[in-house]
């Protein structure tokens, strides 16, 4: 499958896309020899280096060029690959025991709970929780345990990442998880109760436990997302990100080589308003990770907005890895303005400019006032949100 984004595809930086390469081979017509040839002497081995660690691919990288045995790849870089591998492999052994400890605490309680991503999403996709890193747990509860849940996280140690106020539902609408890190461990478990905005449509709770699976290689039985369910997921987690990590995209692909109803999946994905993210989906992995489409795939690719997902999605990719460490959260907002008007729909960014009318929670921070006075958030909103703008052009 050729497209518009085959162009910008191979004109991605030598080493992203020698390791691409080495992730590809398995499923693709790459040979050994052409790898070889495309890892001459330009290549810069420590941003390739760089690449795997900010893509999050490191690990499988690492496996396959002791697999593939590449002799080409230099001893210090297969070197620190290692040391990395082994850190991460004790991070995810970390993160298992608290995700285990923290269910078990909900479960006690009578509070449902499915992990999103994680250590399950290792076992459920690569079959082994060193072949992916994680930084922190994600966990869906029901809308109306979140607080006992969240008291439930600060009794096992756990502490909010930030001060957020509650008046007003401001949280609820202007957010879909708060984050905690343990005070000793220093592991962070992301509360969600939606696993996205409320701009985005979503099934209930209980539609997904009640597709819900179970870890297998745990300690105890961990509840997760449902196969489908799933994908759903981790396509709208990516595509809201503009896929900057190669990681999410990897997901999706070893996913791809799994059993897939895609009746179910088209099902869901006009539900959820994201035939166009799917699409987008099938074309990125066809040009960046080489991977063959059946029919109904390319089907799902030709929906007219995918392409130019795509294409934008490709842009960042090449781009946004380095410009990580240079941004402030606002200067991240324009660099993906474009991008999102594009990937929103109508009905998403009419909620969103909606919710924009509601006063939320830094609304609250900026200045509070007696619970008898919130409805005068309303009117000083505008002025509370120049503030805020003025505030923050100040210089230091």
């Amino acid at each position: 499958m050729k497209t518009g984004t085959h162009e910008i595809a191979h004109s991605l930086p030598i080493e992203l896309q020698l390791m691409l390469s080495i992730l590809n081979i398995d499923k693709s017509s790459l040979s050994l020899e052409s790898i070889q040839d495309m890892a001459g002497p330009h290549i810069d081995w420590d941003r390739f280096l760089h690449l795997t660690k900010e893509h999050r691919l490191y690990p499988i990288v690492y496996a396959q060029i002791n697999k593939l045995d590449l002799q080409f790849v230099p001893a210090h870089i297969i070197s620190t690959l290692n040391q990395m591998c082994v850190c991460n492999t004790m991070k995810m052994l970390q993160l298992t025991a608290v995700m285990e400890k923290v269910c078990h605490t909900l479960e006690q309680a009578n509070i449902k709970s499915l992990v999103l991503k994680g250590p399950v999403l290792a076992e459920a996709l690569y079959d082994d929780f060193s072949l992916r890193t994680s930084k922190d747990i994600d966990l869906l509860v029901p809308e109306g345990s979140f607080e006992q849940a969240e008291e439930l996280l600060l009794q096992l140690g756990f502490q909010p990442d930030e001060y957020v106020p509650r008046a007003l539902n401001a949280v609820r609408r202007n957010k879909h998880h708060l984050s905690y890190t343990h005070s000793e461990s220093r592991v962070q478990v992301e509360l969600h109760w939606r696993m996205s905005s409320d701009s985005f449509r979503e099934f209930t709770f209980n539609e997904l436990w009640n597709r819900r699976r179970q870890t297998k290689k745990t300690s105890i039985p961990v509840s997760y997302l449902g196969h489908e369910d799933l994908f759903v997921y981790l396509i709208s987690h990516g595509a809201r990100h503009a896929w900057f990590r190669l990681r999410w995209l990897a997901d999706i692909k070893y996913m791809m080589h799994s059993e897939m109803n895609w009746a179910t999946v088209a099902d869901y994905c006009g539900k959820l308003d994201l035939m166009h993210v799917v699409g987008q989906v099938m074309v990125l992995l066809s040009e960046l990770f080489d991977f063959s489409l059946d029919s109904r795939c390319r089907a799902m690719a030709a929906h007219a907005k995918s392409q130019r997902l795509a294409d934008e999605a490709i842009k960042i990719i090449d781009e946004y890895i380095y410009l990580l460490d240079k941004q402030t959260p606002s200067m991240a907002q324009a660099y993906f303005k474009s991008y999102n008007s594009l990937l929103l729909t109508s009905r998403q960014r009419w909620k969103r400019n909606v919710n924009k009318l509601y006063p939320n929670y830094l609304d609250v921070k900026a200045l509070t006032l007696p619970r008898w006075l919130h409805f005068m958030y309303f009117p000083l909103r505008p002025f509370l949100w120049y503030w805020r703008k003025k505030k923050q052009r100040v210089p230091v």
